[in-house]
């Protein structure tokens, strides 16, 4: 198991790593992120909404390339996933909800019960998919930042984190110590160890509360990305 207190990098306020991209904090500030919500069609009864994670929706917000990879680390949770690099879109079903994922950064969910319900499914998206948007700073999806190499957003300080305390703090702990000790291992132990890594990452960057605490998921990560490199 990973020690109680983790030393972790600190980067740029504009970074983000440090801004993230949180659903609930976007409406806040920006109403119209969340750009309507209807019937849904198809069944009688649940909503259809369209967000806008980015004002500039002709823009190359996510990297196609590392949102694929993301949503296969996470695919078993998943009853359906399509993911297309070329096209820069992923559809997906989860939770009995229909989602759809665009590159300009437009979120379709579809079958929610409620406006409450929406925002909750549109925010774990949004953590999900984190790691592949491109970062304002360095121009590179946020995993490179938060590996420290895009080179910009990395400051030269560290901080010390409580782990104990954090919400779904266990799946940390279990990521971090699925990388020890792999010296050694055949490829397959090596890929297998490292692929639960990255899904507990994942998994605890979603499931936690607070973004603050979402941040240490990205940087476990971030370290299992560059080991698998």
């Amino acid at each position: 198991m990973v020690e109680e207190r983790l030393t972790v990098p600190k980067f740029r306020d504009d970074c983000l790593v440090t801004k993230g991209i949180d659903v609930k904090d976007l409406v806040g500030v920006r109403k119209e992120a969340l750009l309507y919500v209807h019937p849904c069609t198809s069944e009688r009864g649940k909503l259809m909404a369209d967000i806008e994670l980015t004002k500039e929706t002709d823009s190359r917000f996510l990297d196609s390339e590392k949102l694929c990879s993301l949503l296969r680390i996470h695919r078993h949770r998943f009853s359906d996933l399509r993911c297309s690099e070329n096209l820069g879109v992923a559809k997906l079903r989860w939770g009995g909800r229909d989602i759809s994922i665009f590159r300009n950064g437009k979120i379709k969910i579809q079958q929610a019960r409620d406006r409450e319900e929406i925002l909750r499914v549109a925010n774990a998206v949004s953590r999900l998919i984190w790691a592949a948007v491109v970062c304002n700073v360095c121009g590179e999806p946020v995993i490179n930042c938060a590996s420290g190499e895009c080179g910009k957003c990395l400051l030269p300080e560290q901080t010390t984190v409580e782990v104990s305390g954090i919400a779904g703090s266990e799946l940390l702990q279990q990521g971090h110590a699925a990388l020890q000790g792999l010296e050694g291992l055949i490829p397959q132990e090596y890929e297998s160890r490292l692929q639960r890594a990255r899904f507990l990452a994942l998994h605890f960057a979603i499931e936690t509360p607070r973004k603050e605490d979402a941040v240490l998921g990205l940087l476990l990560l971030a370290k299992a990305e560059k080991m698998k490199r």
